[in-house]
């Protein structure tokens, strides 16, 4: 069972290669609007916890299942 941030366990390494490769592109492309916010820069995909990795995953999932 996940937290309240929405993170399943064995997320991140066990997950399907897709779901990695759809959070890390969201994240990816979010990342890049930032410097128009003026917000700082995020840290790289390879550097966040895999909590929040998970959470991105999951994001990208819920995306694609409203297309």
């Amino acid at each position: 069972m996940g937290n309240s941030f929405g993170d399943r366990p064995g997320t991140g390494q066990d997950e399907p290669e897709a779901s990695h490769q759809a959070g890390k592109a969201l994240y990816e492309e979010r990342m890049k609007l930032l410097p128009g916010l003026w917000m700082p820069p995020a840290p790289p995909w390879e550097e966040l916890p895999e909590s929040t990795r998970a959470r991105w995953q999951r994001t990208a999932e819920q995306a694609q299942g409203e297309a």
